[in-house]
């Protein structure tokens, strides 16, 4: 059963529901009949109940959305993905302590997989994709815009989006003790999408994680501070072009246009919401703001049973770091969750299950480590020397 669960996490990053979406119904699928017969035979551990509360909550949330929708919308297609989540969640916190590194292992593997395709396009595919822009005759100006701009994104449909994913596994690298090589590759590919709020967000996670480890050595300070000055080079560089709506300032507009339509989406229906797949603005299906879209479409019972259920998973976490010889695993999981909540701040990924469900699945690690069992404060010996 572990074997099947590590092979679905893996391939769960290259197939982009956007651009393969019969893929990603055949994995959802196989994702959810794989949860129940695991909640059935294996079974999941709430640890002690105490995320009972919140994960019946946000069910109830969405299931009174799907009732009240203000139109016929299949709502169907957007709910596998917040139960996808919510099972591998509940699956990856009941896991014993070897098969949380494997699937730590599983989803590091695949990062840098993915980060050498993305290598491959940057200096290799963009000539080709072009070549076929061109042979198609497509003649869309935003369509030729986004393939000239040089900013990777494969396997994904966006460079934010590739980004985020990638500055979600960094922090992971942490956990293998004198084996930092592993972060160059994602970082370099990193760098590749020009995503400014991913490398802004992977900042604001080091500095969390830093204070978490009670350090903040020469050599810390000197990797944030040039991770700031990379953000502000990419800044510069991606404002250079002459084309406006390829510009940060453009961008950052454009998000905040989208937030003002989103709250006055909120306005209408704030205690029940449109419904899951109701919400569309005029020039996006999504807000970039992860968290306004899920009020937008579940209510305040939706996105406050959403924020305690993380608030609460977080404390697990944070409880572990202190309790746990384990330090250093413990640091680089909320470090690598708070990546993705920041980065959902200007960003649509939640609603992406290539990247969300690694989410989830790195959330389901950090309330194992709380699970009070014989496996929560235990050393796993495929990762030695945590502590400095």
């Amino acid at each position: 059963m572990t074997i099947i669960l590590l092979i679905l996490i893996f391939l769960r990053p290259f197939i982009s529901s956007l651009a393969l979406p019969y893929a990603n119904f055949i994995h959802s699928g196989l994702l959810l009949i794989f949860a129940a017969i695991w909640i059935i035979t294996q079974g999941v551990s709430l640890k002690a109940n105490k995320l009972t509360s919140p994960i019946t909550l946000l069910c109830l949330a969405l299931f009174l959305s799907l009732i009240f929708r203000y139109n016929n919308t299949a709502g169907a297609q957007e709910l596998y993905k917040y139960i996808g989540g919510i099972l591998i969640l509940l699956i990856c916190g009941s896991l014993p302590d070897q098969d949380q590194s494997r699937v730590i292992l599983s989803i590091m593997i695949a990062g840098i997989l993915i980060s050498f395709l993305a290598m491959h396009q940057y200096f290799f595919g963009f000539r080709y994709l072009n070549s076929y822009v061109i042979k198609e005759g497509i003649t869309n100006p935003f369509v030729l815009d986004y393939v000239r701009q040089g900013r990777a994104f494969f396997p994904f449909v966006t460079p934010n989006t590739l980004g985020g994913y990638l500055a979600m596994l960094i922090p992971l690298t942490f956990i293998y003790k004198h084996k930092a090589f592993l972060a160059l590759p994602l970082f370099f590919a990193l760098l590749l999408t020009k995503s400014i709020g991913a490398l802004l967000s992977l900042s604001l996670a080091l500095i969390l994680y830093f204070y978490l480890r009670n350090r903040f050595k020469k050599r810390d300070i000197l990797i944030f501070f040039g991770l700031l000055i990379t953000v502000i080079l990419v800044f510069a560089i991606r404002g250079q072009v002459q084309k406006q709506h390829l510009q940060p300032l453009f961008s950052t507009t454009m998000r905040l246009n989208y937030w003002q339509d989103t709250l006055a989406i909120i306005n209408t229906r704030p205690l029940s919401g449109v419904g899951l797949g109701n919400f569309n603005l005029a020039l996006s299906r999504y807000s970039h703001n992860s968290y306004l879209q899920i009020w937008a479409e579940t209510g305040i019972l939706g996105i406050a049973a959403f924020i305690w259920l993380v608030i609460l998973i977080l404390r697990f976490g944070l409880k572990t770091l202190k309790e746990s010889p384990d330090r250093r695993k413990a640091a680089a999981l909320i470090c690598s969750v708070c990546v993705f909540l920041i980065h959902n701040l200007i960003d649509f990924s939640f609603f992406l299950p290539e990247v969300s469900l690694i989410w989830w699945a790195i959330l389901g690690l950090l309330s194992n480590r709380q699970s009070g069992g014989k496996h929560s404060l235990s050393v796993n010996p495929e990762f030695t020397h945590f502590n400095d």
